[in-house]
């Protein structure tokens, strides 16, 4: 029980910063997931020195994804000239990071260069993305992209207990299973009906597609991340989030579905909307 009101309690406080950060504007929520992009860097890193048979210097590397982070926010919603600075000193600190294996005695060079840009791709470009979805199309996307995540995970939690018995990828996640993927999607399509009822930027067929991709490779994402803790064989990402776990366990689905998100309303929608 104490572990449930402790889930709740941190559920609410979580669900409220990203609700509440997306309707105070792209400011708040562009901050907001600076640091999370810093405290989730920083975890993966973490993990990645402790189990993954690698070294990264965590403090280089994690300053190095704030200035990924900001060059994509400055260059898109400021100014293009000064998120090209800042793109340049990223650029400075992965040559900083390949010379400096260069000099060290380290076996394992190869592996820190690996997970080092890994960890960028992984975690850094997807939540780069969310500034460029918040500032190029209308905010219900942006907040959708949440809802439908959250709506997914509730209905396959709620359904695969209760009826799962099939099981989607036993090796990497013993608990998910067909029925909870089915009603967790069925959940996500009427949420994406809300939103198409609330808002007309998407036809009704619109809003679907949006919700199927979320759940597709929301899941993909989910797999992925639990794969990532199968191979160094932990249980959660990291502790910050009481009840729920790491940054990882919070934001899996997201790294996912995020680019395929952009990419879909970008043809939907227009290129130009980028502009």
């Amino acid at each position: 029980m104490k572990n449930l009101i402790q889930r709740a309690i941190t559920g609410v406080l979580f669900v409220g910063a990203i609700v509440g950060s997306i309707l105070l504007g792209k400011i708040a929520f562009a901050s907001l997931f600076f640091w999370v992009t810093v405290l989730t860097q920083w975890e993966l890193y973490t993990l990645i020195n402790t189990k993954g048979n690698a070294q990264i210097n965590r403090q280089f590397a994690t300053l190095a994804s704030a200035f990924l982070y900001l060059s994509t926010l400055l260059w898109n919603q400021f100014s293009a000239q000064i998120g090209i600075i800042c793109l340049a000193v990223y650029v400075l600190f992965c040559f900083g990071i390949v010379i400096y294996e260069l000099f060290r005695k380290d076996g394992n060079s190869l592996h820190n260069w690996a997970y080092f840009f890994l960890g960028q791709i992984y975690v850094v470009v997807p939540f780069s993305m969310l500034n460029i979805l918040n500032h190029s199309f209308e905010p219900e996307f942006l907040l959708a992209l949440f809802v439908l995540i959250w709506t997914y995970d509730s209905g396959a939690y709620l359904f695969g207990v209760t009826l799962g018995k099939h099981r989607l990828f036993e090796r990497i996640s013993p608990k998910k299973s067909w029925e909870g993927a089915i009603g967790g999607f069925l959940a996500a399509c009427v949420a994406a009906l809300i939103f198409a009822h609330f808002f007309s930027s998407l036809p009704v067929f619109g809003w679907i597609g949006f919700a199927a991709l979320v759940v597709v490779f929301g899941t993909f994402g989910d797999l992925a991340e639990s794969l990532l803790k199968r191979t160094f064989n932990i249980k959660d990402s990291g502790n910050i989030l009481p009840g729920h776990g790491g940054m990882l366990d919070r934001f899996d689905s997201l790294l996912f579905a995020t680019p395929v998100i952009l990419i879909y309303l970008a043809i939907l929608i227009g290129e130009s909307c980028f502009i």
